[in-house]
């Protein structure tokens, strides 16, 4: 390791050194085989296999950019690299001056040359007419060669991976760090954390919209497969989902031995599309609470109600001897409707909550 011209730490280029006889110049010639090396009248059938070409060779020297259909080395040009601004902090001790703190750049321009020029021809096809394989700056250090974005990528298995943890609640940075340890480091993954990040981040980005049916599907299989699972679902006229409900074989069996008293409410917060969760309780000899199915619906009003009561009866086979709600009009509606054969019953905790609001909005007359 030594310092170049600029003050900067650089590492022995992993090529020869070659010093022009007129000017003096110095450039390096990788040590690479000669089938990766781009020669005259070579043609390529796309301009990406072209760029892929390339990248195959400058992956032993630094990554290359297009221009145009020109490959350069990234140090194409004489015009340094912008220095990065970290701070605008005032010195009041310099009579008041700004006082900038400057990250450096270690990658700057040095006005290499090396590139490979491909001009597309009557043929459709992309051939080479012009190739200068000598640097004139250092190369990267073997031990930070994979860090290079021509160098790194996600191979299919590690995408898989990521998406079948990310089911179990492993983001991605967990999942580079398994990564990390099954292949043995760092430099053996192929890619960064930043990579597994950005492929999550795409993922839900392309799901997104298909979220809501990548989970009736998900639901409708585990109903094929499964005799005791129970969901029903109901849309609006555009498709737009209104309301799901689920009962799996666990919750019907705590509905056979706990359900004589069940609570349902719909919870206050919504998720982003705007949909609630209501879960349906009972309690368990413990004194406990056990859940006995599951639904998210998209409005409060007594139809979307007397639906969701309708499709648990269906699931359970009965309606609960006594139900616990608050004292939501929609609600009671829904009940009279749906199941006159239960007792109605309001909530104790919301009567208490309500009850010093209620007795001090009328003392206050």
């Amino acid at each position: 390791m030594e310092n170049d011209d600029q003050g900067f730490q650089t590492y022995q280029p992993f090529g020869k050194l070659h010093l022009s006889p007129n000017s003096g110049k110095k450039t390096y010639l990788p040590e690479v085989d000669e089938s990766l090396k781009p020669k005259d009248k070579m043609t390529f059938d796309t301009e990406t296999n072209a760029f892929l070409f390339y990248q195959k060779f400058s992956q032993y020297t630094h990554h290359g950019v297009i221009k145009s259909k020109w490959f350069v080395c990234s140090r194409e040009g004489t015009k340094p690299l912008k220095a990065i601004d970290t701070s605008k902090k005032i010195d009041t001790s310099n009579n008041g001056s700004k006082r900038k703190s400057v990250r450096r750049v270690p990658s700057i321009r040095t006005g290499c040359e090396a590139r490979m020029c491909v001009k597309l021809m009557p043929s459709n096809l992309y051939e080479v007419y012009s190739f200068n394989e000598a640097y004139n700056h250092f190369f990267v250090a073997e031990e930070d060669r994979h860090l290079l974005p021509a160098n790194r990528g996600m191979n299919y298995m590690q995408e898989q991976a990521v998406n079948a943890l990310s089911a179990l609640n492993i983001g991605p940075v967990k999942a580079f760090n398994i990564m990390r340890t099954l292949y043995g480091g760092f430099d053996k993954v192929g890619a960064t954390k930043n990579d597994f990040k950005n492929f999550k981040r795409d993922l839900n980005r392309y799901i997104s919209e298909f979220d809501t049916d990548m989970m009736i599907k998900r639901l409708m299989r585990k109903k094929e497969y499964m005799p005791n699972f129970s969901m029903e679902y109901i849309t609006d006229e555009g498709g737009v989902l209104r309301g799901l409900f689920w009962a799996d074989e666990d919750a019907k069996r705590n509905f056979s031995v706990f359900g004589d008293v069940v609570s349902f409410d719909a919870t206050y917060r919504r998720n982003k599309y705007n949909m609630m969760f209501v879960p349906f309780t009972g309690m368990y000899n413990h004194n406990r609470n056990v859940t006995l199915g599951a639904a998210i619906i998209g409005n409060e009003t007594a139809e979307t109600y007397s639906w969701l009561l309708n499709v648990f009866r269906q699931a359970f086979g009965r309606a609960p001897p006594v139900i616990v709600t608050d004292q939501d009009p929609a609600m009671k509606e829904a009940i009279e409707d749906t199941w006159p054969e239960s007792r109605h019953r309001l909530c104790m905790w919301h009567i208490m909550d309500k009850l010093s609001a209620k007795v001090f909005s009328c003392s206050s007359f």
